[in-house]
């Protein structure tokens, strides 16, 4: 797999992996009642590509896997006992990190996690944070192997989900 940013031109073919990813998640025990879909949204996406914080990992000439990383969160972050005490500019988000179903089991979401905090390094961040539903312990596992430690649970409302509901907080301080 080649991670790379993503290019505005390939816009639709992300919306198409993103949405195919939401009808994938609406399958999993963790969200009992589907996923609504939309996340990330047309306008997140389109950002993210213009600011180059969206990355794609591409394999036999589709994306296979992809990832958003910025310094947007939803204010419940503020509340969170972070470890490291840093400012939007210097504390990257992971968002939306997904891997198809037909490339799972290849090692695709480590490889973009270590990619992303590549990136965050590269970038002069010094944190990279998350939030993960409490119930999604397949991907605390990934987290947890590399090198986020949880640092709280909050609640916190997404419109995709649906319902507010209570996210574990992963960070990764990003060493030199």
């Amino acid at each position: 797999m080649i991670i790379r940013e993503a290019k505005i031109e390939e816009l639709d073919k992300v919306m198409d992996f993103y949405e195919m990813m939401c009808r994938e998640l609406a399958s999993k025990d963790f969200l009992p009642n589907g996923n609504k879909g939309g996340f990330p949204t047309l306008e997140m996406v389109t950002e993210a590509i213009k600011n180059s914080c969206l990355y794609v990992g591409e394999e036999n000439s589709e994306i296979a896997a992809a990832y958003i990383m910025n310094n947007e969160c939803d204010p419940a972050y503020d509340a969170v006992p972070w470890r490291v005490e840093a400012d939007k500019k210097h504390a990257a988000i992971l968002h939306a990190l997904r891997v198809a179903p037909k490339y799972g089991g290849r090692g695709y979401a480590g490889r973009l996690v270590e990619h992303a905090a590549e990136t965050a390094r590269s970038k002069g961040r010094k944190t990279i944070r998350l939030d993960c539903l409490v119930e999604n312990t397949i991907a605390h596992k990934l987290y947890l192997s590399h090198g986020f430690q949880i640092v709280g649970e909050t609640e916190m409302y997404y419109e995709d989900i649906g319902e507010t509901r209570k996210f574990l907080m992963f960070e990764r301080v990003i060493t030199d």
